[in-house]
């Protein structure tokens, strides 16, 4: 259990499950652990109520009567009071396939439960979620966020990795990171160098980021003039693709309106790793192994590069 002595509160438990067997065991065992547990009977009630509790892990039943689990999942992640810091645990019957893992990560949920439920296995695992949560609850956000694009600073997105590094390994799946370079064609004038054509071009690439970017990875501007993508259950072959994705999707809007600023263009430099539960590593190993491709991708003259190519 986290400590409570230090807590200013009983770590807090969403339960959404209609069904009794099991579970009702469960939600007495938490409470006698020093948990808070709110249990709802459906999925309609659980986002507001949510939303108002603030809660530190949701677990989700699997087969909710009146919503898909997943769907709801997908729901929380986008309200900004519940976020992508807030675990997510998904309550199954039987062995989870590789197809259900893949479709549960990019929902948000961060760890599929078989049951029959191990109670003090469960704990173990929610002490960790709830002590991960409640630091990440305690970082000032503008530590965390680029005020001039919404994106995650280096800090924030080394912070996020951590978790979806953490999530990848529970889905028994890869990881990797992208990291981009924004270059307009011709280059900027160097005297205007941090000036407002930096500032647009800059805004121009995070909104293009935002719109293409998929539900379940995290980007963030990491440089003055870098931005990064870790993206959980993406190996490499998986990370080149999402590098065109983006490249298109830059290509296609920074041209799309005549008498639009010049085109811009982006150079990428990625790492992935194919199974991070036998490969572990640190966020920050990944991200420096990414700008590390991205530099040897400037030097070289490549659009894109992995990090281990021709090492």
């Amino acid at each position: 259990m986290p400590d409570l002595q230090r807590l200013s509160r009983p770590p807090r438990i969403v339960i959404a499950s209609d069904q009794n067997a099991g579970v009702r065991d469960l939600e007495s065992f938490l409470g006698r652990h020093g948990y808070a547990v709110l249990r709802l009977y459906a999925a309609a009630p659980v986002l507001e109520r949510a939303r108002a509790v603030g809660p530190d892990v949701i677990l989700l039943d699997e087969k909710l009567a009146d919503r898909h689990s997943l769907d709801l999942s997908r729901a929380l992640r986008d309200d900004p009071l519940i976020g992508p810091s807030t675990p997510i645990l998904l309550l199954t019957r039987g062995q989870p396939t590789s197809r259900d893992h893949t479709a549960a990560l990019r929902a948000g949920i961060w760890e599929l439960l078989p049951q029959p439920l191990n109670p003090n296995e469960l704990l173990l695992r929610l002490d960790t979620l709830v002590r991960a949560k409640l630091e990440s609850d305690r970082a000032p956000t503008r530590e965390l966020v680029d005020d001039v694009t919404g994106l995650y600073t280096a800090q924030g997105l080394a912070r996020r990795a951590r978790e979806l590094i953490f999530q990848a390994s529970q889905h028994n799946t890869s990881a990797a990171c992208v990291m981009f370079a924004p270059e307009r064609e011709g280059e900027l004038d160097a005297a205007d160098t941090g000036g407002q054509a930096i500032a647009d071009l800059m805004l121009d690439v995070a909104r293009m980021f935002k719109a293409t970017g998929r539900r379940s990875d995290a980007i963030g501007r990491v440089g003055p003039r870098e931005f990064a993508v870790v993206a959980p259950g993406t190996d490499a072959s998986g990370a080149v693709k999402l590098a065109e994705r983006f490249r298109r999707a830059i290509s296609i809007g920074g041209t799309a309106e005549a008498g639009a600023r010049p085109a811009f263009q982006l150079r990428a430099g990625y790492e992935a790793v194919g199974n991070v539960r036998y490969m572990p590593l640190e966020p920050n190993d990944l991200l420096a192994r990414a700008a590390r491709a991205l530099q040897l991708a400037r030097v070289e003259g490549k659009w894109i590069r992995q990090s281990s190519e021709g090492s």
